[in-house]
Order: C-alpha cells, then sequence, then structure tokens
C-alpha cells in the first residue's frame, strides 16, 4: 500500500505565487496525499485565493486560518501535529513542483530507513521562468561555523547528480520521515518556535544529524523556487555588501541571532574551541562593527536567550545517550 505523504504549505501574503505551488501539488503522478495549508494571517488575497484554488483539488486537504503571523518555526510545527502522513513535505508557496517529485522522494526513502531527510534539486524561477540555475542541493556545514547552500547561482550542469549525502535540508523544500522528526523533537516543538523564522531549518537539520539520521540529495526530485525577492551571499566582496544592504535590518538581526542560539543547542565544545570557528566569528563581528554595528544589539537577545537554549542543549544530549 502506498504511503501516505502530508504536504504543508504555511503562507503569508502569497497571492503571487500560491496558486501555482498549488497547481503543482495537484499534478503529481503520486496520488496518496494529505494537504494542509496553512495561512499566516495575510493581508493580500492569499486565503481567496487558497479557497478558489482548493475546488480543482479532490484529495485529502484542511486549510487552517489564523489570526496572527506564526512565523515558519511555528506554522510548520502546526502542519506537521495536524498531520497524518509517514513521510511530511514542508513547501515554501513560491515553490513550483515537477510532476514526479513526490514520487522521487518516497523512491529514495524506501532505499533505507536510516533516511531521516531528502534534499531535492531546487531550480531557480525568475519571474515565473523556470531556469536551470541552482537554488541549492543542501546544506554544507564548515567548521567555520558557516552554512552553505550547495551549488547556489551555478548553471545545472549535473555536477552534483552523484552527490549523495548532505548535511540538511534547505527549509523551501524539505521531506521528513515521521519517525525522525518525532525523534528530535523538543517539548513537542519540530522547529524551535523561538527562532520565528531564519535558520530554524538549519538547527532542525543539525538535530537530525545528532541522531544519526541521513539527509540525501535526489537529483531526481526537482522544484523551482522563485528567486527574484532575495539573493544569496555568494561571490566577492562587492556582492557580499550589497546583497547585506538589500536586507532589511530585523532580518540582519534575526538571522545573526538564530545562528548564534543554533550553535549554543548543538555546537560541541570541540568545534566552539577550533580555530577556524574563532576566527571566522571574530571576523564577522569586526565587520559588524564597522559596516552594521546597529545588527550587533542582537547580542541582548542571544543573551535573554541563553538560559533557554542551554536547556534545549540539556534536552537534546539526553536524547543522545
Amino acid at each position: 500500500m502506498n504511503k501516505l505523504v502530508s504536504i504543508i504549505v504555511l503562507t503569508y501574503n502569497s497571492e503571487k505565487y500560491i496558486k501555482n505551488c498549488l497547481q503543482s501539488i495537484f499534478k503529481q503522478t503520486y496520488k496518496n496525499i494529505e494537504l494542509i495549508v496553512i495561512d499566516s494571517n495575510s493581508e493580500d488575497k492569499s486565503v481567496d485565493l487558497i479557497r478558489e484554488t482548493l475546488r480543482e483539488y479532490k484529495g485529502a486537504q484542511k486549510v487552517i486560518l489564523s489570526d496572527k503571523n506564526l512565523g515558519y518555526a511555528k506554522g510548520n510545527n502546526l502542519g506537521i501535529k495536524q498531520s497524518k502522513g509517514d513521510y511530511v513535505v514542508i513547501l515554501n508557496p513560491d515553490i513550483v513542483l515537477d510532476k514526479d517529485f513526490i514520487q522521487k522522494i518516497i523512491d529514495t526513502f524506501e532505499k533505507d530507513k536510516k533516511i531521516g531527510s531528502v534534499q531535492a534539486k531546487i531550480l531557480q524561477l525568475n519571474h515565473g521562468i523556470k531556469t536551470n540555475i541552482i537554488d541549492t542541493v543542501g546544506f554544507k556545514f564548515l567548521k567555520s561555523g558557516e552554512i552553505n547552500d550547495l551549488g547556489q547561482g551555478n548553471e545545472d550542469k549535473q555536477q552534483y547528480d552523484n552527490l549523495q549525502q548532505v548535511f540538511g535540508t534547505n527549509g523551501v523544500a524539505p521531506a521528513y520521515r515521521r519517525i525522525a522528526l518525532d525523534s528530535i523533537k523538543l517539548k513537542e516543538e519540530y522547529f524551535d518556535e523561538d527562532f520565528f523564522c531564519y535558520v530554524e531549518d538549519f538547527d532542525l537539520a543539525w538535530r537530525l544529524n545528532l541522531q544519526n539520521w541521513l539527509c540525501v540529495f535526489e537529483s531526481k526530485a526537482i522544484v523551482w523556487h522563485d528567486r527574484t525577492s532575495s539573493k544569496s551571499i555568494s561571490g566577492g566582496w562587492k556582492e557580499f555588501r550589497q546583497t547585506r544592504k538589500s536586507q532589511s535590518l530585523w532580518l540582519r538581526r534575526i538571522s545573526w541571532r538564530n545562528m548564534w542560539l543554533t550553535y549554543i543547542k548543538n555546537l560541541s565544545l570541540k568545534l566552539f574551541f577550533h580555530p577556524q570557528f574563532i576566527k571566522r566569528q571574530i571576523k564577522f563581528v569586526v565587520y559588524l562593527l564597522f559596516f552594521e554595528p546597529r545588527v550587533l544589539f542582537a547580542k541582548f537577545e542571544i543573551i535573554k536567550f541563553l538560559p533557554k537554549m542551554l536547556k534545549k542543549r540539556k534536552l537534546m544530549q539526553k536524547k543522545l545517550c
């Protein structure tokens, strides 16, 4: 019997994207799907478009309307708790799926029970047009503490198709085995709700790693992600500065804060004192002092959350015993 796959789509002011996203779900060749759409109090026409588009869908569906913006972590946690599938797929609303996406994900999970998550090949959408430019093929984690989206910005020439294992799945279209998610949840939370949004996908990926779950890249599972509203930090100094300038102060603060909350929860003492880690952290703080001093105010939030993160670290360590 085909296993049930729960697809969760969290929307917030997503009228530009949601119809194409949902219709790509309807076209999946794999049919045993439970669709859960959660709207975080959108102020545009997202809810109307969701209701209108879902009339076309004959499969199991559920729409949850929140009276406030839940953020990525809390919104998707709500979806996971409401879902019943053996596998859970989380989609950003600015995603379009290849018709065989779910089937390829299932085929990959079925190869090995140690696979806890599957990373798709994510290509970029440019103003709604599909490209062969890579958005990501998964997270790479360096000893410096840096996270890289592998392949981002490169033309897809199948150069990553033989890649097997990656550190973790990017949060725009991750796929998880249910029992893997249950093994790493802390106080009934899968994604850390203290993060609200940004870096929570990497934090969850790290916890899966600590529990020895594999994250596998599947090149035949393809999705397209709209990148017109955000740019990667890649290239040289000029590109780095331009990208940072294009981001709001709030985004830069919360990203830096959440990265440090992730370190506090998951980083081993050995890596914390690694020369590459120390060097990069000092270098970035010096950069902030000279170019973005207001971002450093996030240090007060890091201090505020420190006791809570240490408790979560302790809970995770108990799971590893």
